[in-house]
């Protein structure tokens, strides 16, 4: 306990500017030129406040705080600091631009944008990115490889750049925002992810990654991709495509949720899928071996909401040596001609149960419990990029998606937070009866009536 409170009291603060000048002090009347300067002062507990401005600079941070007494770096309050790489930083091949390799470090309220590689990169354990917006950058656009990183509340789009309108200028594409490369209890949480030039949100070669509450939509390959990735969870995302949006064409597959196995390494196991809404993707949630292998392994798919894919089948789900995987309790609703669901090869590991399709499934993807017939969803409100709501979602009173899941202990909550009740209903929302009962008047107020 005096170890940590010595290291607040003894906490200090720096500033730089675009105006300063690293033989400054780093104060407020004279700060820093370099972000790079001021970053190599810091211990634990102290901070560093980027004033606005536009700083053509490689950043990197990497001292460490410790457990509780983190190092923070952070645009001024009420002030906007922008990273910018022009295209030209940094100069090595993979780099960041803002590279954090430190253990215990915050970056919060900076843009980062123009980067020849990658936008902002937590290399070190327990680093976090809270309000950051990374856009326009070859790369990635935030990347998560050390353990127990954090990325919330931040704003990620039009990155992957070398793959902008299919070019592949560097023979393949990254992801907008990812936990990725081995990292392990990545937590990626209340984002915005939109039109990258790859993966939208993603985990891959990863375990133990969260991915909750974030909004994601017209991102160039798949919106959402779990890809060698074990005891990983990604639960209640807003997922869908506009049509018309500016990177549709030249290649692109616009996925909802895909899942796979691309490397092998390590192979996919033991994930959840639940409580999401997809929406006018092309196929809502789609499975698929990859080379090396692989398949659905003790993998739970429950209470999703899946709505009118755009191009293909709804629900794909390709060859593999599936194992102990339920699909269960989901809402499937293919209104249109085409397919509702395609199970390639053998169905052995695969269970499904208490889904409501909107029409028949093939026999494959049947099961006990399931219902056919309109899931009665609400619907209501605006579609366009960013202005989906969750509320679309939401059942209707005469639903037959009402009191007709299968209580499963994994999923105690509704996409809304919600608890489930006795009788839960199937979907990502357990509705809600409003009360239109009038409240009690006032104890001792008399009401006269005539």
């Amino acid at each position: 306990m005096f170890i940590l409170l010595h290291s607040v009291a003894s906490a200090k603060t720096y500033y730089v500017a675009v105006d300063g000048s690293d033989t400054n002090a780093g104060t407020p009347e004279k700060p820093f030129g370099t972000i790079n300067k001021g970053a190599r002062l810091l211990t634990a507990g102290d901070t560093l406040y980027i004033r606005g401005g536009t700083y053509n600079q490689a950043v990197s941070v990497e001292n460490s705080g410790t457990a509780g007494v983190f190092i923070t770096v952070m645009g001024y309050p009420g002030e906007t600091a922008v990273i910018d790489g022009q295209d030209l930083l940094p100069t090595g091949v993979g780099g960041a631009l803002f590279d954090v390799t430190g253990n215990y470090v915050v970056v919060r309220d900076v843009t980062v944008r123009n980067s020849n590689w990658m936008g902002l990169v937590l290399k070190g354990h327990h680093d976090q990115a809270i309000s950051v917006k990374s856009h326009r950058n070859k790369e990635n656009g935030i990347l998560v490889s050390g353990d127990s990183g954090r990325v919330e509340n931040c704003e990620v789009w039009w990155n992957c750049k070398s793959n902008e309108y299919g070019k592949k200028e560097r023979g393949g594409w990254a992801s907008g925002l990812s936990a990725a490369r081995h990292p392990q209890d990545a937590l990626l949480r209340k984002n915005r992810v939109w039109n990258n030039w790859g993966e939208g949100l993603s985990t891959y070669e990863a375990e133990y990654t969260t991915m909750e509450d974030n909004v994601v939509y017209d991102n160039w390959s798949a919106n959402v991709y779990l890809s060698d990735t074990r005891y990983s969870v990604l639960q209640r995302n807003l997922v869908y495509r506009t049509p018309d949006n500016p990177v549709k064409g030249t290649g692109a597959s616009e996925v909802g949720i895909m899942m796979g196995d691309e490397k092998y390494n390590p192979p996919s196991s033991d994930n959840r899928v639940i409580n999401n809404l997809v929406k006018g993707t092309n196929t809502c949630f789609n499975f698929w071996q990859g080379t090396s292998g692989g398949g659905l392994i003790n993998t739970l798919i429950a209470h999703n909401t899946f709505v009118g894919s755009y191009l293909d089948t709804n629900l794909t789900i390709y060859y593999g040596a599936h194992s102990n995987t339920r699909i269960e309790n989901n809402i499937i609703e293919q209104s249109d001609s085409l397919p509702i669901a395609s199970i390639s090869g053998t169905t052995s590991g695969l269970s499904f149960s208490y889904n409501v399709w909107s029409k028949n499934p093939p026999s494959s993807a049947s099961g006990m419990g399931d219902v056919i017939g309109d899931p009665k969803l609400a619907k209501t409100g605006a579609v366009g990029p960013g202005e989906l709501t969750p509320e679309w979602f939401k059942v209707l009173a005469g639903s037959p998606a009402r009191d007709r899941a299968k209580i499963l202990i994994e999923v105690t909550e509704d996409f809304f937070r919600t608890a489930r009740g006795k009788y839960p209903d199937i979907g990502a929302d357990e509705f809600q009866e409003v009360d239109i009962t009038p409240p009690a008047p006032p104890a001792g107020l008399i009401i006269l009536r005539k």
